[in-house]
């Protein structure tokens, strides 16, 4: 968890309600920061106001800005009601992207893996399935992202196994990798929505994106629009679950070219600033990834690195593990709380 610097960017700086709203953050974080000096536990609240502050600094437009500043300021210097914000975009906004979830396994139409001739051949298979699922949408990333991890550029093993042109094109000794289907808002905000609170949460996850600028986000998302290509990629296992854990993210560079960045140090001394660029031969049918969403995905994650959000859920679903039986005390209250509202 890093200290909110203490004067916004120059930019930002000529705009009053951007630097009222951010001295009232400021003031909160000293106000917090002295509790806590005298012997209070109050990290939560302190991961709330920073993520406000970072909110204001991070935030991928200025549209978005100015709704953060708008909760802020509506709250009249009231420090409950300003953590109440804060803690509404910690559950509800990077959550979005954060996803303490198992690989949703790939189904198959085969008794076993189909094989293929030439990488023409597997692009007729994908044509011949026109339906929307997590299946076709694995397929047409594979293809669109040339069977590889779109981080690292290792060949998918699966795709080399099935087709011997792929293995010859990718040489005698190929960089391969076990790949998945990576999304970028996550699918739990959108498929198997039977239970009324993940409805609730949802429905609220996507108002703030709407409210930030992503006026169509729900519609362009909902239920198995989810897996459409703008969202998601070909990804090695263990980058896609440091991109779903808000560990790594893409920052634009030019069109549809990102390059690498994470909180991590020793994935940042190896994949750190490593350019990546999608490209298409077919962008009706296989468009590349959503610049917007990938701006969004981006700005969470620096947002939930620097607040302490990111390490705080990874506390909390670590603790969960580790407690067998609830405190009787309520110390564990904290673990409870975060899981009934993520109960899937």
């Amino acid at each position: 968890m890093t200290q909110l610097s203490s004067t916004l960017p120059p930019r930002l700086q000529n705009n009053s309600s951007y630097t009222s709203a951010y001295n009232q953050i400021l003031g909160l974080e000293n106000s917090l920061q002295t509790r806590i000096n005298a012997g209070e536990t109050l990290r939560s609240d302190m991961i709330a106001c920073r993520i406000l502050g970072n909110l204001i600094h991070l935030a991928p437009t200025d549209e978005a800005r100015s709704v953060v500043v708008r909760d802020i300021l509506s709250a009249g210097g009231d420090s409950e009601k300003m953590l109440d914000s804060g803690k509404r975009y910690f559950e509800h906004l990077l959550r979005i992207f954060k996803s303490n979830k198992g690989q949703v396994p790939t189904p198959s139409n085969h008794a076993s893996p189909p094989s293929f001739d030439t990488k023409v051949d597997m692009m007729t298979d994908l044509l011949d399935d026109a339906t929307l699922s997590h299946s076709t949408a694995k397929k047409r990333a594979l293809v669109r992202d040339r069977y590889r991890c779109v981080i690292t550029g290792d060949y998918d093993l699966a795709s080399l196994n099935k087709c011997p042109e792929l293995v010859e094109e990718a040489g005698p000794k190929p960089s391969w990798g076990v790949t998945e289907l990576c999304h970028i808002f996550s699918a739990l905000t959108s498929v198997n929505l039977e239970n009324g609170d993940k409805r609730i949460y949802a429905a609220t996850a996507y108002a703030i994106a709407e409210s930030f600028g992503y006026t169509t986000i729900q519609q362009d998302l909902n239920g198995e629009k989810i897996h459409r290509l703008e969202n998601v990629m070909t990804m090695r296992s263990d980058f896609h679950t440091l991109f779903d854990g808000l560990v790594l993210w893409l920052v634009q560079v030019g069109k549809d070219t990102y390059q690498v960045e994470t909180s991590n140090q020793v994935v940042n001394q190896s994949h750190g600033g490593r350019e990546v660029k999608f490209t298409t031969e077919n962008p009706e049918e296989l468009p590349v990834p959503s610049a917007q969403y990938l701006a969004l995905h981006a700005a969470c994650a620096k947002v939930a690195h620097l607040s302490g959000a990111a390490e705080y859920i990874e506390t909390i679903l670590r603790d969960a593990e580790e407690i067998p039986v609830l405190a009787a005390d309520g110390s564990s209250g904290e673990v409870l709380a975060h899981l009934l509202r993520h109960v899937e």
